[in-house]
């Protein structure tokens, strides 16, 4: 049901997440930056609300924190119905702020289901279910893009995006929190007393590493392929049947790489996702220009990155015991919106200056990544098989 939720809503809100860039440029006709604007206060936060619902998570249960965050992704349709800064401002704050618990919420449902055994494989169908519903929504905008304008899309976003809202409020199993400690006392929210002892790990701060160094670049790219396809072939559909083709693609990616982590172990598959987003940004420096080197070498970008993805649940899981897990979903969440802030805003700085810097940037980042990946593996395996 966690993902069959995660497929609808990946589906409805697809045009939202491939064209805000094509929309701030083609119809509100302001500079990229204004995209990273939105994106940084949508993704600021996202971030702090993400902490807030770990510790929601604790105590008001899974199911709870869930529907909340889903019912605030409803509103992104009605991003396309304005023009105005404040009102769109506005709408991207209440869209960030419902990220945070969403994203918490629905990877401690995935950790607590899958179990330890199965969940690279429990990951990458989660992350499986979101992708593939982008890359479905994607490619249906890009069939209907030409005919109707921004405004249309956004109504049915929200239609749907509402109905996903009723599904998970009837079908999703009920989880409980513990809103009461052992003497009977009411539990507070206690932030940082609560998140103080996961700050002080070795393990937390590689992966923590691990996600700010990759996930900058990420932001970064996310923000500018779409543009660079974009003005590159001079087509709104095009960009949308971009973010089809590597979604899809990278679904693929995530399959495989969960079911090697549940085979063959967490290294493997880590190491050499982490080091296709150095190769591919590397490439991608090359060809800013090239509508066909831009689909081949994003496509691999998105792919790599979201293998890298679909192995974090598992490295939580494994980094944190098991009443830390929720929070350290949580802090997880909070380090990846701030990488994407960052991300954002130099993208939409740097391509204006020269498309291939935030691609030179990027091989630097995601190489500070993989070592970080590397260390932390090593750390893990040398916990499992002590002297």
């Amino acid at each position: 049901m966690l993902c069959a939720l995660s497929f609808l809503a990946g589906v409805a809100s697809a045009p939202y997440s491939s064209l805000l860039p094509v929309y701030v440029d083609a119809d509100l006709d302001r500079l990229p930056l204004f995209t990273g604007y939105l994106r940084a206060i949508s993704l600021i936060l996202g971030g702090l609300f993400a902490v807030v619902g770990g510790r929601m998570c604790d105590l008001f249960g899974l199911k709870t924190t869930l529907l909340l965050g889903l019912a605030g992704s409803a509103l992104t349709g009605l991003v396309f119905h304005n023009t105005e800064v404040i009102a769109l401002t506005g709408l991207v704050l209440v869209i960030g702020a419902a990220q945070g618990p969403l994203s918490t919420a629905g990877q401690s449902y995935l950790i607590a289901a899958a179990g330890p055994a199965r969940l690279g494989l429990g990951g990458a169908l989660y992350f499986l279910s979101g992708t593939f519903g982008n890359a479905v929504g994607s490619f249906v905008t890009g069939l209907v893009k030409e005919d109707w304008s921004f405004s249309e899309l956004g109504s049915v976003m929200t239609a749907t995006l509402s109905c996903v809202v009723v599904l998970g409020v009837l079908l999703l199993p009920a989880t409980t929190g513990q809103r009461h400690a052992a003497d009977g006392s009411r539990q507070r929210m206690a932030l940082w007393s609560s998140y103080r002892p996961l700050l002080r790990q070795s393990n937390v701060h590689l992966l923590v590493g691990l996600r700010l160094s990759i996930t900058t670049f990420w932001g970064m790219a996310s923000l500018i392929l779409p543009l660079l396809i974009f003005r590159a072939s001079d087509s709104a559909s095009t960009a949308a049947f971009y973010a089809s083709v590597s979604l899809a693609c990278a679904a693929g990616g995530q399959l495989l790489t969960g079911l090697l982590r549940d085979r063959y172990g967490r290294t493997q598959p880590l190491l050499v996702s982490s080091t296709g987003i150095v190769v591919s940004a590397l490439c991608l420096a090359f060809s800013t220009e090239s509508v066909p080197l831009l689909f081949v070498f994003g496509t691999a970008l998105t792919t790599t990155a979201w293998a890298v993805s679909t192995l974090v649940p598992a490295l939580i899981a494994e980094v944190a015991t098991k009443a830390e897990k929720n929070r350290l979903v949580g802090l997880g969440h909070f380090v990846w919106s701030t990488a994407m802030v960052t991300g954002s805003l130099l993208g939409g700085w740097w391509v204006e200056i020269d498309p291939a810097i935030p691609f030179g940037f990027g091989a630097v980042s995601a190489t500070i990544g993989t070592w970080c990946a590397w260390q932390l593996c090593r750390r893990l395996r040398n916990i499992e098989t002590p002297d």
